[in-house]
């Protein structure tokens, strides 16, 4: 059995388009990702765990 996370479903705050993919792993902070969105063609970016817990490996 895998353990494969599946992206989530970002939508653009701009538009609510989720024709969104990620644009880079960090955005301004760390702790956000960069997003873009082919809707309106906006970069934006999202906290990146929303409170989850990341998987670290161990």
């Amino acid at each position: 059995m895998t353990n494969k996370q599946t992206e989530p479903v970002v939508a653009c705050p701009f538009c609510e388009s989720t024709d969104t993919e990620q644009e880079s792993a960090f955005g301004s902070e760390i702790s956000k990702t960069q997003y873009y969105c082919n809707g309106c063609h906006t970069v934006f970016e999202r906290i990146k765990y929303d409170g989850a817990n990341p998987d670290t490996g161990r």
